[in-house]
């Protein structure tokens, strides 16, 4: 009975060592990660003469923290229309993409067409066109609609990168779901 629980103590020992190694090496990344982060909430909230001074130490505050930097921010600029078009842009980039990347990755996936490997292929082969390449023709493009200074214009051109990345991603994904849960659905009644 001893050895038995000596020999569970050892092992769980053994475990804890092997985390604390694991942590270990992973903290100097983690302060890689977090760093940057932790920088700009301490600029944030000094004032501006604590932030000039060189001879201070950059983690201590000489002068009293401040949130005037986020009052001038929210009051004085244009941070909250940033903030919505942002949002709208995303929105709108992310439904394109999926309502048409969802459709083209189970087609080339599952659909068995006799073109789908190669143009899966051509999918992939589009990350090595170097994307500055497409900046002047999609400036044609969105002058042709008349979209210049419109966030409509970025609506237009994301989705060029987007699709083509999430489309293969997605054939990646579908090829991994197991055929039979479709069987099992057809089944049921639903389409493919």
């Amino acid at each position: 009975m001893a050895t038995v629980m000596g020999t569970a103590r050892t092992h769980r020992h053994k475990e804890l060592r092997r985390h604390a190694l694991i942590y270990l090496g992973l903290a100097p990344f983690l302060v890689l990660a977090v760093f940057p982060i932790f920088w700009m909430a301490i600029t944030a909230i000094k004032q501006d003469a604590d932030l000039y001074l060189m001879d201070a130490v950059p983690f201590w505050f000489r002068q009293a923290p401040t949130w005037k930097n986020f009052d001038f921010l929210f009051h004085h600029t244009s941070y909250g229309d940033w903030i919505v078009n942002t949002m709208l842009i995303s929105f709108w980039v992310s439904a394109i993409t999926i309502l048409t990347a969802v459709p083209a990755g189970y087609a080339l996936a599952r659909l068995r067409l006799p073109f789908a490997e190669n143009l899966g292929i051509g999918i992939f082969m589009t990350y090595l066109v170097p994307a500055i390449i497409l900046f002047i023709p999609l400036a044609r493009v969105v002058s042709t609609l008349d979209l210049q200074d419109s966030w409509w214009a970025l609506v237009v051109v994301y989705p060029t990168f987007t699709i083509p990345f999430c489309t293969w991603l997605l054939m990646g994904f579908f090829k991994t779901v197991p055929f039979e849960i479709e069987e099992a659905a057809m089944v049921d009644g639903c389409g493919q």
